[in-house]
């Protein structure tokens, strides 16, 4: 008997139809088809550290181009297409290599290669540019590990310089050498490293003004209640000679204000957030400063949405994610995240979606935005990203798949973002515009690629939830 999801598979396929119907039960009167074998062989095992990078390779008999995943993907996460892995924890990396075949070939049987990710536990810590620095002025100096671990501060002599013990951030109260000690204490992975200094030269001089320098770089986020900004900024490096003794935040377009002693200020909006950018400047004994350059207002976001699919049950289509609003704006930018393909695993394969390529307004104040795996727009037959479309992939059926020219291979995921309220629950009418189509190697159905979009999935997936957290 034939099943409805071989059904399903055969959708699109022509010139291979007699050997998808073998493989599925069917086919006509004449004799079946028989289609060559292939295998799949990955060469060297590359060496892997911790916090690293390595490429794999993988060849097929057939010459056809392979497709690589990770099956522990908590250790290290991999390139579908080109076989860059990247380390994301210590333990063994367990990777594999597959070919779904063509009109002559069969698909060839997974195969993995392990990798041990090396870990060196020794770590080193290096210092950037010595700031400029002047009496009652402000500076950032910034300190980075070999391991990717973050560092501490302190001040060494806290009678010429203070120093936040997170972010960097100096402030001089007496002229002399200002020496700043960077420290790593380690973790499972890394041994202690040894501590390294910068001494910055404190200048007593002000400027013939006396009035302090401009502060530098500002940068601002929604609060974690609503209707406020969070403007954090360093202040300025020249205080004029005198004591900073405050900061002002001023608004773009006007009408908000706030003050405070350091950063970062929350600022209060009377209404709401949107549509402001935000200035800082600072004030001493003799007057404040000019205004700094504006921020806009950028909040990251995380979101995770998921498809019902019957047919692959108990396995679902689920994209995890993350995005950066423009209150300011009013617009969304860097989505990317990973997209399952439930007719893998388990555990089940992942594609990357990096390239936000489509933002386009649903004309009630939200936002429709697209991530691609691949940095272009063309995914089915018709080209783009067409609602309706039957599923074929972009280039059929002149373009093989995977991996052929012309774009064959591509993915996307589109979700809901309303910039004025992003953490509200969707209406089920928002939620119905969610859409994902997988035209990667292991959600083709033949040359039907997976999609999920109310009314119209290629195996009948739709979306049931969309979930957007932070700042």
């Amino acid at each position: 008997m034939t099943s409805p999801f071989c059904v399903r598979r055969a959708t699109g396929l022509i010139a291979s139809v007699l050997i998808f119907l073998a493989s599925c039960g069917g086919g006509g009167d004449g004799p079946a088809i028989q289609a060559q074998v292939q295998t799949i062989r990955f060469g060297t095992a590359s060496v892997l550290r911790l916090s690293g990078s390595a490429t794999v390779t993988a060849t097929s008999t057939s010459g056809l181009v392979v497709s690589y995943s990770s099956l522990t993907t908590a250790i290290c996460s991999i390139n579908a297409a080109t076989g860059q892995v990247s380390a994301l924890a210590a333990g063994t990396c367990i990777l594999a290599a597959d070919q779904d075949g063509n009109d002559v070939y069969a698909p060839a049987a997974k195969v993995t290669q392990s990798l041990v990710v090396f870990i060196d536990p020794a770590q080193t810590i290096q210092f950037g540019t010595v700031p400029t620095l002047s009496l009652y002025g402000t500076a950032n100096v910034l300190a980075t590990t070999s391991s990717g671990l973050p560092v501490t501060y302190i001040s060494t002599t806290p009678l010429v310089c203070s120093v936040a013990i997170n972010t960097g951030v100096v402030t001089s109260v007496a002229p002399g050498d200002c020496t700043i000690a960077a420290n790593q204490a380690g973790d499972a992975n890394y041994l202690t490293a040894a501590q390294v200094t910068q001494t910055i030269a404190v200048s007593a001089v002000g400027t013939s003004s006396g009035i302090p320098g401009v502060p530098t770089g500002v940068a601002a986020t929604l609060g974690t209640t609503p209707n406020t900004v969070a403007v954090s900024f360093v202040g300025p490096a020249n205080s004029g000679g005198t004591p900073v003794t405050g900061y002002m935040v001023v608004s773009y377009p006007g009408g908000i204000t706030a003050t405070g002693t350091a950063s970062p200020v929350v600022v209060n909006c009377p209404a709401t957030c949107t549509g402001y950018a935000f200035s800082v400047l600072a004030i001493n004994g003799v007057g404040q400063s000019a205004l700094s350059s504006s921020a806009d207002v950028r909040t990251g976001y995380k979101v995770t949405a998921a498809f019902f699919e019957p047919d692959t049950q108990p396995n679902d289509t689920i994209f995890t994610g993350s995005f950066t609003i423009n209150s300011t704006t009013a617009s969304v930018a860097n989505l990317r995240g990973s997209l399952t393909e439930s007719m893998t695993g388990p555990p089940m394969v992942t594609v990357p979606l990096s390239h936000q390529l489509s933002s386009v307004s649903d004309g009630h104040g939200g936002l429709l935005v697209t991530a691609f795996a691949l940095d272009t727009t063309n995914t089915f037959a018709e080209g783009g990203f067409a609602a309706g479309s039957e599923g074929l992939y972009f280039g059929w059926p002149s373009a093989k798949h995977p991996g052929a020219p012309g774009g064959v291979g591509n993915a996307y995921m589109t979700i809901y973002v309303n910039p004025s309220d992003p953490t509200a629950p969707l209406t089920p009418a928002q939620i119905n515009q969610l859409a994902y189509a997988d035209c990667a190697a292991g959600g083709m159905m033949g040359d039907t690629c997976m999609t999920g979009y109310r009314g119209h999935g290629t195996m009948g997936g739709y979306p049931v939830s969309q979930t957007i957290t932070g700042p």
